[in-house]
């Protein structure tokens, strides 16, 4: 990836677009147009309204960026739930909003902290809104946002009564803008702001980039030992990821190991290891030169 700084001219032109997109939302009710910025400009944008970003460096990849963790979690949290956490169910189904909310008192969670931050693909989004229509449990605003956005963009469409994948593979990401900490409100800062978003990026990659997610399942295989792989195990499984899916777990664990610069989130300490065993897995994941312009050194939350 390559962080630049704006020139002074893309820094206004950036603004307007910005600004253009806000007013859009406001104005219609309508998701906005998508603004096309850097991993740079995303990370240090910000605003009291929603934008949706198109990554620059991977146009497959939309960032919806959101102006508060309760408004992004009514956006997305019934869908990650749905994709990475049916393990008790019967068989998939999109929960109601009342089985959510349920759902996150048992887990003494709320709808602003269950996830910090989602990773979609557009045929999953599709799955989520056909298995609601067949068992018609209505989408709720915001979700039905996200839906008539992707309609907009060309990504999905309905067909025969059931909605289609047009660009199943494009790549829906959401992380919260910062926020100060209050009544069941967490606090966002802007090193919480950064490991997320790069987080985040991590699983865009994974999903567009398949030498990247080769590399990573041979990193699993070959690199990591069994102890270090039932570690990640237990770690993903405290929130509640479906451990059972290897290439969920995969993904995770590059994501939490290699692209997490936030001890509040991951740290040798909540994978279970030591500081130094949990560097020399950093380090010969390094080592392996995987194929992806995502950095893989960082100094922010070390």
């Amino acid at each position: 990836m390559s962080i630049q700084k704006p020139s002074g001219m893309t820094v206004v032109r950036f603004g307007l677009l910005i600004l253009a997109a806000a007013m859009a939302f406001l104005a219609h009710g309508a998701a906005p147009q998508p603004v096309s910025a850097g991993f740079n400009q995303i990370v240090n944008n910000r605003s009291a309204q929603l934008i949706i970003w198109r990554y620059a460096d991977n146009p497959k990849i939309y960032v919806f960026d959101f102006p508060g963790l309760a408004y992004q979690g009514r956006s997305f949290n019934r869908v990650t739930q749905f994709i990475e956490q049916q393990t008790t169910e019967p068989y998939p189904r999109v929960l109601t909003e009342q089985e959510m909310a349920g759902r996150l008192v048992a887990a003494k969670r709320s709808e602003s902290d269950f996830a910090f931050g989602h990773d979609l693909m557009v045929h999953e989004l599709v799955q989520f809104f056909n298995f609601a229509l067949r068992d018609k449990v209505p989408l709720n605003p915001e979700e039905t946002a996200i839906r008539d956005f992707l309609v907009a963009q060309g990504m999905i469409r309905d067909w025969r009564g059931f909605w289609q994948a047009v660009e199943p593979n494009n790549v829906i990401l959401s992380i919260p803008q910062t926020q100060e900490k209050s009544a069941g409100q967490p606090l966002i800062n802007a090193t919480a702001r950064f490991a997320i978003a790069l987080h985040e990026m991590a699983h865009g990659e994974y999903y567009t980039n398949a030498y990247y997610a080769q590399y990573c399942l041979r990193f699993w295989q070959e690199s990591l030992t069994d102890a270090q792989r039932e570690a990640f195990k237990a770690f993903l499984g405290k929130y509640n990821y479906a451990v059972g899916s290897d290439a969920l777990v995969i993904n995770e664990t590059q994501a939490y190991l290699m692209f997490t610069p936030d001890p509040s989130s991951f740290s040798a300490r909540k994978l279970g290891v030591t500081n130094e065993e949990l560097e020399a897995m950093r380090n010969a994941f390094r080592k392996g030169r995987p194929p992806t312009t995502l950095p893989l050194r960082w100094n922010i939350g070390e």
